[in-house]
């Protein structure tokens, strides 16, 4: 996968996903949202602890990118809350 197929794919999601959470719950039902994320998350933790941690430091850097200063600090907030840096399940 290039780099750039990558970085494209990593910025999309991280603005979907912040999308949707910043989106007023009359518009999107929470309960809907939060079983969104709560397969991202799963699926996001089948990867090694290295490539969650790859992908948490992809998420961030297309938040650096963000040109709205609420929507950026938003999306900064995209790896802890998918728990892509949390190492309590670390490889053995």
């Amino acid at each position: 996968m290039s780099d750039t197929l990558l970085t494209t794919l990593t910025t999309t999601l991280a603005q979907l996903i912040t999308t949707i959470d910043v989106t007023d719950d009359e518009e999107v039902d929470p309960d809907l949202a939060t079983k969104w994320f709560e397969n991202v998350a799963y699926n996001f933790h089948q990867l090694s602890v290295s490539d969650r941690h790859k992908l948490a430091i992809l998420f961030r850097e297309a938040a650096s990118r963000e040109t709205n200063p609420e929507f950026r600090a938003a999306m900064l907030e995209v790896p802890e809350s998918l728990g892509l840096e949390d190492d309590e399940d670390a490889e053995t």
